[in-house]
C-alpha cells in the first residue's frame, strides 16, 4: 500500500509549543470530499460522525436579501454546494447552488435577510466547533486526523478561531498569544 501525503507544513512549530505535555489528542476522521488545514477549527457532521471544516462565516460584501439568491461571505471555502445555510438564530436562509470564491448563489431567493457582518452557518452539525486538527487533508477519501481537544495552543497558527468558536470549544485567549481549552 502506498503512502498518502495529507499535508505539508509551512510552519514547522508545534501548535502546542507551550506545555506540549498538556496537549489532549484523540482520533477523528475527516469526511471524503472535505479538505482541511493544520490548525483548522473543525465540526462534526451529525449523520455519520465524520468531521469537516466548521461551517461558519460572516456575511461580507453582499448581504443575503429576500429578493436575491446571491450573497457573499468572508470565507466561501467553509461551505459546499448542497449545504443548507442558516442564520445565527437557526432560521434557514437557503440551499447553496453554486460557490465562486466567496460569492454564494442559493437555489432560490434567500428565505430571510442576513446583513453584512452577521453570521451564516451550515446546518449539518459541523457549524459547532468540536476540535482543532493537527493534520491537513486533501479531501481524497475519509482521512484519519489527530484531533486536539484540549491544551495550550499558539493562537497565531489556528484557522477559524473566532469568538464563537472559542466559546463552543470552552476556551479562552491568554497573554502571549496562547489559546487555552
Amino acid at each position: 500500500m502506498g503512502t498518502k501525503i495529507i499535508g505539508t507544513y509551512t510552519d514547522p512549530r508545534s501548535l502546542a509549543e507551550v506545555r506540549a505535555d498538556l496537549l489532549v489528542e484523540i482520533n477523528a476522521t475527516v469526511k471524503n470530499g472535505y479538505m482541511c488545514s493544520r490548525g483548522e477549527v473543525m465540526g462534526i457532521i451529525t449523520s455519520g460522525g465524520l468531521a469537516r471544516r466548521r461551517t461558519y462565516s460572516l456575511v461580507a460584501g453582499t448581504a443575503f436579501a429576500t429578493n436575491s439568491a446571491i450573497g457573499a461571505v468572508a470565507d466561501g471555502t467553509k461551505f459546499k454546494v448542497g449545504d443548507i445555510l442558516t442564520n445565527a438564530a437557526g432560521t434557514v436562509v437557503g440551499t447553496i447552488l453554486t460557490i465562486v470564491g466567496n460569492t454564494i448563489t442559493l437555489a432560490a431567493n434567500a428565505a430571510v435577510a442576513v446583513a453584512i457582518g452577521a453570521a451564516v452557518l451550515g446546518s449539518d452539525g459541523s457549524q459547532v466547533a468540536k476540535f482543532i486538527t493537527d493534520d491537513a487533508t486533501d479531501g481524497d477519501g475519509d482521512t484519519p486526523v489527530t484531533a486536539i481537544v484540549g491544551g495550550y495552543l499558539l493562537e497565531s497558527l489556528l484557522i477559524g478561531l473566532d469568538g464563537s468558536a472559542k466559546t463552543e470549544l470552552g476556551g479562552i485567549s491568554l497573554p502571549g498569544g496562547i489559546f487555552k481549552y
